[in-house]
């Protein structure tokens, strides 16, 4: 516990130096420098890195790897392919539509129905990171309930909210790439740790997983595939990032970025893959940490996890205060307004620990499904600048809204209708027929509803 504290208390002082005490709006609002410079290239890529490598994403894999081996892990990892697919609607979108954020485009598009859904979605998306990020410090200093957890929580959560507070999206990305460094730096010690312990990989058990086509995790796979056309859309801390620089630095960023993260992630998730035959035994993944490493193997996997959900939080709040504030106008714009935002969010993301889900991948296979319905505007409109028409917006939303229900429902054992009528053995197979059924439906009413192409 001791050595925790010391290492979130070396990280916060030392992002003190990082950090702009003179606040703006252009900075705490639109992530611009002093003097209202961009970021440079590789400040840009280790903010779109960390900001999608948070403390959940790194358990989750590693967790799936656990439990599901080497497709598990991979299954994961897909979802990295969001940095192209999201760099590519970008782009695209600022070429053809000349916005400056999201909220724009689908008001533009679809009046208030489509501000109303998009900004829904991702005000969920919002809260469920804070939250589940929330959920993993909780999980390393204690149990579920337990003093420490929930002391821990509340620390972490302070800190992350003292950096957004003071100088808002600006030392979001500052801070983004002070602790970027140390994650890598905190990886390469693990990898090295690791190389020379006494850890030895069950290559037959890895072998019977990857050879068992029924694994689940194959059709997680291919969830990831579908989804990942939608996923980033739906994420404001990854799109908030693509209106920062010019469009030329946004594409190179969101590219090193996919390569970074992806390797970042396969690689931490393969710390499931050693521990794998503690499964067997009905152990946590967490407990198999600490029965398995060395004390400082285990505070350095702890670290990482801890490094990376500050970075994530500050990040979400700063995304926030800019939904909002700036996007949907519902304060007037100033920085103390955006406070007063992140402080709402901060405290909605406690209160939904209470909530806490059984599975961690549960938040992104729910707020992922909620998403799909973005799929049709990116495939019809961002690529065959064809419009998609209101009517078929709401069908395809309120069809999202209904899998993501049946999926948390499912995956947390409250029903299982939908999976005994289908005659479905696993929620991961489950989340791949939801997902499938809503593109259906999606793609349909968009071609039957078919409203015009334009120029």
């Amino acid at each position: 516990m001791l050595t925790f504290i010391f290492f979130i208390s070396v990280v916060a002082f030392s992002s003190l130096f990082f950090i702009s005490r003179n606040s703006d709006i252009n900075g705490f609002y639109s992530g611009l420098m002093e003097k209202n410079k961009e970021p440079s290239l590789l400040v840009m890529t280790f903010s779109l890195v960390t900001t999608w490598i948070f403390s959940r994403s790194l358990l989750t894999a590693a967790v799936l790897a656990y439990y599901y081996g080497l497709p598990g892990a991979l299954a994961y990892t897909a979802y990295y392919f969001s940095f192209l697919t999201g760099g590519f609607f970008l782009i695209n979108l600022r070429k053809k539509f000349k916005v400056n954020s999201l909220i724009e485009f689908f008001n533009q598009e679809y009046g208030i129905i489509g501000k109303f859904t998009f900004s829904f979605i991702i005000t969920i998306r919002l809260i469920s990171e804070i939250f589940a990020n929330l959920i993993v410090i909780g999980l390393i200093f204690g149990q579920e309930g337990g003093l420490e957890y929930n002391v821990s929580i509340f620390l972490i959560m302070l800190l992350a909210f003292s950096y957004s507070f003071l100088g808002g999206f600006r030392n979001s990305i500052k801070t983004d790439f002070f602790q970027m460094t140390i994650f890598l730096i905190l990886l390469l010690v693990l990898i090295i740790g690791i190389l020379f312990s006494n850890t030895v990989i069950d290559n037959n058990l890895i072998l019977s997983k990857l050879n068992d086509f029924s694994n689940p995790a194959y059709a997680l796979i291919l969830v990831a595939l579908l989804q990942v056309w939608s996923y980033p859309i739906h994420d404001p801390v990854m799109m908030d990032r693509g209106f920062v620089c010019n469009k030329n630095k946004t594409k190179k960023s969101f590219f090193l970025a996919f390569l970074l993260s992806s390797f970042c992630i396969f690689l931490f998730s393969l710390l499931g893959l050693c521990l794998a035959e503690n499964a067997l035994y009905g152990n946590t993944f967490i407990e198999a940490i600490k029965v398995n490493f060395n004390s400082y193997l285990s505070y350095i996997i702890f670290s990482l996890l801890i490094i990376s959900a500050i970075s994530t939080l500050d990040s979400t709040l700063s995304s926030a205060a800019k939904l909002i504030v700036i996007d949907l106008a519902f304060f007037p714009q100033t920085i103390f307004h955006g406070r007063v935002v992140m402080f709402i969010f901060t405290i909605l993301g406690l209160v939904f620990i209470f909530f806490n889900t059984k599975d961690l991948f549960t938040a992104v296979a729910v707020s992922g499904t909620a998403a799909t319905f973005l799929t049709t505007t990116f495939i019809f409109r961002i690529i065959f600048d064809i419009r998609v028409s209101n009517l078929s917006l709401i069908i395809s939303f309120i069809t999202s809204i209904l899998g993501a229900i049946i999926y948390y429902l499912e995956s947390q054992g409250l029903n299982n209708l939908f999976s005994a009528i289908f005659v479905l053995d696993h929620k991961y197979k489950t989340l791949l027929l939801i997902n499938i059924l809503i593109l259906i439906i999606s793609f349909s009413s968009s071609l039957f509803f078919f409203k015009r192409k334009t120029n």
